[in-house]
């Protein structure tokens, strides 16, 4: 529901969206929130999804010498949107954590106080690599797509192979693949009071232009290599960059919601800190978080679209068989039961699925009745 609230000061937000090239300490900016202090003066936790698996290591034994607690570090390696969400999801409904100790069994994450870890901060660092997976993902289906589109028509192997070799993304894929990072970036902002940091690499933007009479590509700027319009509702957005004498420099891009600086002002040596007094004055006001999360929303506007669509139509309801049929059908529901499964749920499902003496690799199994008994162990 649409929340409403009296005039009141409330907790202001820091959720940075910062691009740049490679060494231009985007992982060292977000790491330095390590170094931060809440509202009554206790460290910051942060956890800390790397997805360029290992670009933070080499800054944690400067953090220790600094007199810095790594116990409040949780730090996560995927290179998969839906662990990203995952994590994220988690972190922001304050789960109990859950790791692997030196042993392989799982065990509750706790911070340097000893008790359970919850995030102040939460980091998704390197969000290219994810928005380029799910490209490369989306890129696999549409192969898929073709190749059964061409066999349903009763095309030769040889047209089938051209039919997948040569398939691209559709203009629905594309929308697809847009909103589902734009979803997840936006319950980043809206869906908590944590403290965000995204990074993305660069690229740069080139557009049609007409030059000495000649149509050509001309170079324009710099903007982030991801989902198109990823940075657009982030609070403050830096472009960090290497400057002529070798020093590393941020720009303040469109403006700085916690008006800590201008827009397109340069920040030497850009960190965080730099809006430590943010969270100090944030001590005794509300939470200004949408409870209604994005998805929420979502199904609301669905519910009110399809009453519009079948008014003064036949409401009689169509019962529809969605059990699958066939043995591919099992295996569909089978891979859709493990993509949604967590790490821990994954290794957990091993160990049952070789109790029951099912093949663990479920596409060589041909019987129904052992395809049925693996997505039910998948799906308990």
């Amino acid at each position: 529901m649409a929340v409403a609230k009296r005039g009141s000061a409330v907790k202001k937000g820091l959720k940075f969206f910062v691009f740049g090239e490679a060494g231009t300490w985007k992982s060292s900016f977000s790491l330095d929130f390590m170094k931060m202090k809440n509202e009554d003066g206790r460290p910051l936790r942060v956890l800390y999804i790397d997805c360029e698996t290992g670009s933070v290591d080499n800054y944690l034994e400067d953090l220790e010498d600094q007199g810095i607690d790594l116990n409040n570090l949780l730090l996560v390696y995927t290179t998969t949107y839906a662990e990203v969400e995952e994590w994220a999801t988690k972190a922001m409904n304050e789960e109990e954590l859950m790791i692997e100790n030196e042993d392989g069994d799982l065990e509750v994450v706790l911070d340097a106080d000893g008790n359970p870890f919850v995030a102040d901060v939460i980091i998704v660092d390197g969000i290219t690599v994810i928005s380029d997976n799910v490209k490369f993902a989306a890129i696999n289906v549409s192969e898929k797509r073709a190749k059964l589109k061409a066999k349903s028509q009763e095309k030769t192997a040889t047209e089938q192979f051209v039919a997948e070799a040569t398939a691209g993304l559709e203009f629905k894929d594309h929308d697809k693949i847009k909103m589902k990072g734009k979803n997840l970036l936006r319950s980043l902002i809206t869906g908590t009071d944590k403290y965000v940091v995204v990074t993305s690499r660069e690229k740069t933007k080139k557009v049609m232009s007409n030059v000495d009479g000649k149509m050509q590509l001309v170079e324009v700027g710099k903007i982030p290599d991801t989902w198109d319009g990823a940075e657009y509702e982030f609070y403050t957005v830096l472009r960090h960059f290497e400057d002529e004498d070798g020093t590393i420099k941020a720009q303040i891009m469109r403006k700085d919601r916690t008006k800590v600086f201008q827009q397109n002002e340069i920040i030497d040596e850009p960190t965080p800190l730099y809006w430590q007094e943010v969270i100090t004055k944030n001590k005794g006001k509300a939470s200004n978080v949408l409870k209604d999360r994005y998805e929420d929303s979502i199904s609301k506007d669905e519910e009110v679209i399809a009453k519009g669509i079948t008014k003064n139509q036949d409401t009689t309801p169509i019962e529809v068989n969605t059990e699958p049929q066939t043995v591919e059908d099992y295996r569909k529901e089978i891979q859709k039961a493990i993509d949604s499964l967590s790490p821990s749920k994954k290794k957990a499902l091993r160990p049952k699925l070789s109790k029951a003496g099912l093949d663990l690799d479920f596409n060589a199994i041909e019987k129904i009745e052992d395809l049925k008994k693996f997505l039910s162990l998948a799906t308990e």
